[in-house]
């Protein structure tokens, strides 16, 4: 039998085991959001506000948080229109992500206006992509874009997490049941798992995410399990999950694409970016599974696997995915290098810094 045929084959098995399990015995909703009330960051264009939509068209009350004050006062007015019900609530606060003083505002504004209520969703979606050669790139950019993408998640988790394990005065028995699980979602990057030239300063930040919430991972069973026990626990469980798209369809892609190196664009020429309401589909819908790590597409899978490490992995096609991706990865690892050679031989280092 060929290696083909024996991959198709595993597969194959891979695949309908996966619907068997999901048909038989995974048929619970590990995401309700109907009458629950989200954080979105980044939530006035892009992804962010796709998952924003998303969110208020199944019943949520939504907060959106970014700069532009302008771009905010029409998003809220969008998910308006997209609301199920008249008596959802929408709220849209202009702060600055990189600063470490403005999370903790925010929750606590959000728990405000929410009766008291702490949020019970918190999406990390703020952040931009400003692709170069390391050696290219200036310091202010590389430390800009850590402030940007690792720093402006960081600070809203640390507050988050903060606010959700105080205890409250209920009783821990009933708030076992009555209190629904407390939900925190970063948006990564594939290029967490495979790096790519001239993206050097944006990737370490989307890795430094990855091993940021491998590690929450592992801290916030530490609240469920008190929760569990005979002292002071959260009045919720918690539950952390990240997503790792590839290219994104927004104005920032297009503005990323005025300055990527023209190498950059060769060598992610099978990447096919998705429109922000195609991904925010896929994201609840995954979510409302319970996986932990989400990747979007075929490549994206793949890539999953090759880069997992020490994730957890939260089902058979995780399993399955990290066999496949890793032997994939022993090819594609020195075809990019001999691509990055060969292009330095045939244009020179000066013709490879920038796209226009």
């Amino acid at each position: 039998m060929s290696t083909a045929t024996i991959t198709l084959a595993s597969i194959a098995v891979a695949a309908l085991s996966f619907i068997a399990f999901r048909m038989f015995f995974n048929s619970k909703d590990h995401f309700p959001v109907d009458g629950l009330t989200a954080i979105v960051t980044g939530g006035s264009q892009g992804l962010g506000l796709a998952i924003a939509q998303e969110l208020s068209s199944k019943g949520a009350n939504v907060v959106i948080v970014a700069q532009d004050k302008g771009k905010l006062s029409r998003a809220v007015q969008t998910l308006k229109s997209r609301a199920a019900r008249p008596q959802q609530k929408f709220l849209d606060l202009s702060f600055d992500l990189r600063s470490p003083d403005s999370a903790p505002e925010i929750i606590d504004q959000v728990t405000r206006w929410n009766d008291g209520r702490a949020p019970d969703q918190i999406f990390c979606c703020a952040g931009n992509c400003q692709p170069a050669f390391f050696a290219d790139a200036s310091i202010d950019t590389l430390r800009g874009q850590m402030d940007t993408i690792y720093w402006s998640a960081a600070y809203m988790a640390h507050a988050a997490l903060n606010a959700w394990k105080k205890p409250s005065s209920q009783d821990k028995k009933s708030g076992i049941t009555a209190t629904p699980t407390r939900h925190i979602i970063f948006t990564c990057s594939t290029l967490a798992f495979f790096p790519v030239a001239g993206y050097s300063p944006y990737s370490p930040a989307k890795a430094a995410m990855k091993a940021m919430v491998d590690g929450l991972n592992q801290e916030v069973a530490l609240y469920n399990g008190a929760r569990q026990g005979p002292g002071p626990a959260p009045d919720a469980d918690i539950a952390l999950h990240i997503v790792y798209p590839m290219g994104i369809l927004s104005p920032g892609y297009e503005t990323e694409n005025k300055t990527k190196p023209e190498l950059t664009l060769v060598l992610e020429k099978d990447d096919k970016p998705q429109q922000p309401e195609e991904l925010a589909k896929i994201i609840l819908n995954r979510l409302s599974y319970g996986d932990f790590m989400i990747t979007t597409q075929l490549l994206g899978h793949l890539m999953r696997g090759a880069g997992m490490g020490s994730s957890v992995r939260s089902g058979i096609m995780d399993v399955f995915w990290n066999w496949l991706g890793s032997l994939v990865i022993i090819f594609v690892t020195p075809d990019f290098i001999s691509k990055c050679r060969n292009w330095g031989k045939e244009k020179g280092m000066n013709v490879a810094r920038a796209a226009a």
